[in-house]
């Protein structure tokens, strides 16, 4: 197997465990709640999700248009776009976000890398990507996100496809499937 078959087929497993294992699962009108009275709402968490993952890929490894560009006039926001690389929930973008669109957003973000590895191949793994312009160019706050800027500077490509795409992702799948769990909605 090829390396670039290996992260393919990671985007798309993690890919189909959010499906059906989280979006199938939790009802988008049940995505703004909080498990246990507190904790993180699971639509926020699909948001971060796909956004770290887009500006990523995109902004930072491609250099090419983000997902979301596509999506603005359905998800429920169309600026600011930066809101939701935060770990900690935005409370106010819960209840702006349209839960069933951000969890398309999501798998389009999933499709879209896995297509972009399938036609253009693996890019330079070890280059050295402008982090900093990239994030400067979706208007992360530098002094919001000093965090992220010096977290992602000086990581090569292969690094962003590692964490960012695969490993983050999973993640936060762990972390989906433990609210969905505690939702009442395991189907176990």
């Amino acid at each position: 197997m090829h390396l670039r078959d290996w992260i393919i087929d990671d985007l798309r497993s993690l890919r189909a465990k959010l499906n059906g294992g989280v979006l199938s699962l939790i009802p988008p009108e049940r995505r703004r709640e909080r498990a246990d009275g507190g904790g993180i709402a699971p639509v926020y968490v699909l948001w971060h999700l796909a956004r770290h993952h887009d500006v990523a890929v995109n902004a930072v490894l491609r250099g090419a248009d983000a997902v979301v560009d596509g999506w603005t006039g359905q998800l429920g926001i169309d600026r600011d776009l930066w809101r939701g690389l935060a770990e900690g929930e935005d409370s106010e973008l819960v209840d702006v976000l349209d839960p069933e669109a951000v969890g398309a957003y999501a798998m389009a973000v999933f499709d879209s890398t896995a297509g972009w590895l399938d036609s253009h191949g693996l890019p330079s793994m070890d280059s050295l990507p402008d982090t900093t312009g990239a994030l400067q160019s979706i208007g992360a706050p530098e002094d919001r996100f000093d965090w992220l800027y010096s977290m992602w500077d000086g990581k090569p490509a292969a690094w962003f496809l590692q964490w960012s795409a695969i490993g983050h992702g999973f993640n936060h799948l762990g972390e989906l499937v433990s609210i969905r769990n505690r939702l009442g909605l395991s189907p176990f």
